[in-house]
């Protein structure tokens, strides 16, 4: 997953949510899988928008690999998180109902 993809003019939502190929399945497959949802008027995300905090070196690390690797910064964290998710039992381990619900809401967003 390294390379680059050309830079396009985008809107907000492009920019926020990613562009969406029609045909691509975007929610999680498998045990972990949560439900898709039920409103019509749903649409499921590309990417979830969420912050976090680092601390400067590993920050300023990260920056530094991002620019070396001609990768963007959601494909490095992604890398780095899958590949450290995967030996992780609890990461494959179903939610509870209740939070899983709340965790759905974040997968998708209403359409206008």
């Amino acid at each position: 997953m390294t390379g680059t993809r050309p830079r396009v003019a985008a809107s907000a939502d492009d920019l926020i949510y990613g562009v969406e190929p029609a045909t691509a399945p975007l929610l999680p497959t498998g045990p972990v899988a949560l439900l898709p949802p039920t409103e019509p008027e749903a649409v499921p995300v590309s990417r979830v928008v969420f912050t976090n905090q680092l601390k400067p070196d590993v920050y300023r690390e990260l920056r530094q690999y991002e620019y070396w690797a001609h990768m963007e910064l959601h494909e490095v964290l992604h890398e780095a998180l899958v590949a450290y998710l995967a030996d992780k039992p609890e990461a494959k381990k179903a939610l509870p109902p209740k939070v899983a619900a709340k965790t759905l809401k974040r997968l998708v967003r209403k359409s206008a």
